[in-house]
């Protein structure tokens, strides 16, 4: 099961490498931002895989796979936050980058698309704090909605 979860990440990132090179590039700029969206795009596969983890501790019926599986949970929700700030960091430089770039043509699908999951991206990091601060099962569902939310609208943008 683990080694199928795995395959998929990575033949997602594969088709995203693809797609992008597929769509080529005008500049250099251009190719810089798109790789250090790719960049973000993995550190937040990487963040939105620890629900899969969790997940499957829920799911599994073996004692042995939830002991596993929860320590290697245990391993990865330290480094939960920084992958997202770094993650986050990442998608400014790429927005700020593509603004420069792209400035004359602003109102395109690609960058309202963009505008709109960044603007996800903010609630997101926002529904973290409150779940920072404060667990609730609330807070919990509404942290993983809007991760979820934020990848679907990544991969819109990404495809546009």
């Amino acid at each position: 099961m683990i080694a199928r979860w795995l395959t998929i990440n990575i033949i997602t990132v594969i088709i995203i490498i693809f797609w992008s090179l597929y769509q080529g590039y005008d500049s250099n700029y251009i190719l810089i931002g798109k790789m250090i969206a790719q960049a973000a795009f993995i550190l937040f596969l990487i963040n939105v895989n620890m629900y899969f983890v969790f997940l499957l501790i829920r799911k599994s019926k073996v004692r042995n796979v939830k002991v596993k599986l929860a320590k290697i949970s245990k391993r990865m929700m330290k480094y939960h936050i920084p992958i997202a700030v770094t993650a986050t960091s990442l998608i400014i430089i790429h927005t700020a980058i593509m603004i420069s770039v792209e400035l004359d043509h602003l109102w395109k699908a690609k960058t309202t698309s963009g505008a709109l999951t960044l603007g996800i991206l903010l609630l997101l990091l926002y529904s973290g704090l409150l779940r920072r601060w404060k667990a609730s099962g609330k807070r919990r569902r509404f942290h993983y909605v809007m991760a979820f939310v934020f990848l679907g609208l990544v991969f819109i943008h990404v495809f546009i």
